[in-house]
């Protein structure tokens, strides 16, 4: 392993609006320094990811309905490719490794830094609703036509988890980045529906959006994940979900749809090496325990569930959750990649014909 962690300068440009960050820096130490000037760039939803994870793999986040996905956003950046050399690709220099970056994770090398485009964003309107599960039906279906309704100022996710005081409960999370009291009128049908159990919306720095799942990815826990992803929220995926939901074995897993995004949407699907721009959001069962001994158990319900979510969905997983056990198979990674799968492997042999970094959702060399 090549650990990047010692890694972590964030240096911004605020008349350009760019910020060129090292590899190991985690997206608390990019919002942190960009947000002094009141900037940002789309970066997931935890704290503590790191950039090049998230980026290389496409990069789902809060702000993707109005700035496209952090792989959209990324301008330039150096790699050491597997034969020693390092290289500065941008879009005009190796533009074909630029754009195999965008979405292919990292089967091209070690990348050492990121540059990407910033944007103005004070504070948003953001929180999480939660509903009672005994109207789960009811809140899921009202969450995914308001997810297809909204904005590009806002993006959401919709979970399945378990509150603090051991209840299964519906959580509808959101962020709307522009106009506060224009953000007002767009999230007041979120508000008034149900009535909810707990309206945490309110005016809250970036920053502290960036914190709102943190404490349900605590260094040290157990994990395991499985995603795909959906064109519509189908009334039988919500029905599975519901069903199944109440017989999840840890009460710290959840489940959730993560929406791509207006703007991620609007991009196409070759643009970049991540393809799947039609989707309206990533499905995921993300399972999280304690015991080691209970390691079976976890795994195999969270393969259940996603087996019997499979229907509904674009049959095509989010790369990045892609697990590296051998069951996971050659066929689900191709399929993550999508139509910019061939394009890859081209690229692999070019930059890495003996599959050196190969520890990864690999694109295997055909040279």
């Amino acid at each position: 392993m090549i650990d990047l962690a010692g890694m972590r300068s964030v240096r911004v440009d605020p008349v350009r609006r760019t910020a060129r960050a090292e590899g190991g820096a985690t997206w608390g130490d990019f919002d942190r320094e960009t947000q002094v000037f009141g900037l940002a760039t789309t970066g997931g939803i935890v704290s503590d990811t790191g950039i090049a994870g998230l980026t290389l793999g496409g990069g789902l986040g809060w702000l993707a309905g109005k700035y496209g996905l952090a792989c959209d956003n990324l301008i330039a950046a150096d790699i050491v490719t597997a034969d020693g050399q390092l290289r500065h690709v941008s879009a005009s220099e190796h533009p074909d490794l630029f754009w195999g970056l965008r979405g292919g994770g990292g089967n091209f090398g070690v990348v050492t830094s990121f540059e990407y485009q910033l944007h103005a964003v004070g504070p948003v309107l953001a929180g999480i609703v939660l509903y009672p599960f005994t109207k789960a039906k009811e809140a899921l279906t009202f969450y995914r036509d308001f997810a297809t309704a909204i904005p590009d100022e806002v993006n959401t996710i919709g979970a399945l988890l378990t509150s603090p005081d051991g209840v299964p409960v519906v959580a509808i999370g959101v962020c709307y980045n522009g106009d506060l009291d224009a953000g007002e009128q767009v999230l007041r049908p979120l508000r008034a529906f149900g009535p909810p159990l707990a309206d945490e919306i309110r005016p809250t720095a970036y920053c502290q959006v960036q914190t709102l799942f943190d404490a349900a990815f605590v260094r040290g826990h157990r994990y395991y994940f499985k995603s795909n992803f959906m064109q519509h929220i189908s009334d039988g995926a919500i029905d599975v979900l519901i069903e199944r939901f109440p017989t999840i074995p840890s009460p710290l897993s959840l489940v959730y749809f993560e929406q791509l995004g207006k703007a991620a949407n609007r991009v196409g699907a070759t643009a970049t090496a991540f393809s799947h721009r039609d989707a309206l959001c990533d499905w995921g069962c993300d399972a999280v325990w304690l015991d080691p001994a209970a390691d079976d158990v976890h795994i195999e319900w969270t393969r259940a569930l996603a087996e019997a979510m499979r229907p509904f969905t674009m049959g095509s997983d989010y790369a990045p959750h892609i697990g590296l056990e051998t069951d996971e198979g050659a066929e689900r990674i191709k399929a993550a990649y999508g139509a910019n799968y061939e394009r890859l492997v081209a690229l692999k042999n070019t930059y890495d014909p003996t599959n050196l970094f190969r520890h990864n959702q690999n694109i295997q060399p055909t040279v």
